[in-house]
């Protein structure tokens, strides 16, 4: 009986452990269609509203809390530089995702990789 018991236990904490790791890859890829639409609203604040940049991350939890919500656990760092908008999105000081403004797509995905918590792209322009 205590082995079937000690048997059980190890199978249900590494049904946790396996179950845990793939919580967190999910979340990631859930995050990935919300970062464009948090990108493209920066941009609108900063283009259209005219809000500071140092101000943009107030005002859509403000305005767009539903959106805000998913990134409550991330960090957020937006610039704008060339009439175009960059989201870096951090975790634990590392690096998740730099997005720009001018195209539909994830621009950088760090999320494998070790990278610190700064911007990557150099040369921000989107007509190339």
């Amino acid at each position: 009986m205590k082995k079937i018991l000690i048997k059980s236990l190890l199978i249900v904490f590494v049904a946790n452990l396996i179950t845990g790791c793939s919580f967190k890859s999910d979340d990631l890829i859930e995050l990935k269609p919300k970062l464009n639409n948090l990108t493209k609203r920066a941009n609108s604040a900063i283009k259209r509203r005219g809000i500071e940049v140092s101000n943009v991350n107030e005002y859509l939890a403000t305005k767009n809390p539903i959106l805000m919500e998913s990134f409550k656990d991330y960090d957020l760092k937006i610039k704008y530089e060339n009439e175009v908008t960059v989201v870096l999105v951090c975790k634990d000081e590392k690096a998740l995702y730099e997005d720009l403004s001018c195209d539909l797509k994830i621009d950088n995905d760090y999320s494998s990789k070790n990278v610190a918590c700064a911007f990557r792209v150099k040369k921000i322009n989107c007509e190339d």
